[in-house]
């Protein structure tokens, strides 16, 4: 049973370093051949989510991206308390030219916030796995 365990956390560490590479390919080639604007904060949406602990209340920016002639709405997925942008506030952006509507912040965490989830994850599967399949076979 040990043995099962131990290769399904190398296996799925590898799955996860797999897409937490991937990821990290897509926002650079973005940031390499993307449109670089700036979008408006037109509204702090109020968000509220109730659990068992209670409600909380956070802001989630909604903005507009002007690409041509036309404005696109984008709503980036986060949400904080009190709100991170003002209403008015020019964010740096980057997006695809041929879809507005995949805009990222350009920041850190707004580029490289899930690549980075990911590796954490995947990190710790990885080193117990490997260890495992090192140690059986006596490698170490």
């Amino acid at each position: 049973m040990s043995a099962i365990i131990h290769w399904s956390l190398l296996f799925l560490g590898l799955i996860l370093l797999g897409f937490s590479i991937s990821l990290y390919l897509k926002t650079k080639k973005m940031l390499a051949k993307g449109v670089y604007g700036s979008a408006v904060v037109i509204e702090n949406k109020l968000v509220r989510s109730t659990d068992e602990k209670g409600t909380s209340m956070m802001y989630q920016p909604v903005m507009e991206i002007k690409a041509g002639e036309k404005t696109y709405p984008f709503s980036p997925n986060f949400r904080s308390n009190p709100p991170q942008y003002k209403v008015g506030e020019k964010v740096p952006v980057v997006y695809e030219a041929s879809d507005p509507q995949s805009a990222r912040i350009v920041s850190y965490w707004g580029l490289h916030l899930g690549s980075i989830i990911l590796m954490l994850f995947a990190l710790p599967m990885l080193t117990i796995g490997t260890g495992y399949v090192l140690f059986k076979y006596g490698i170490i």
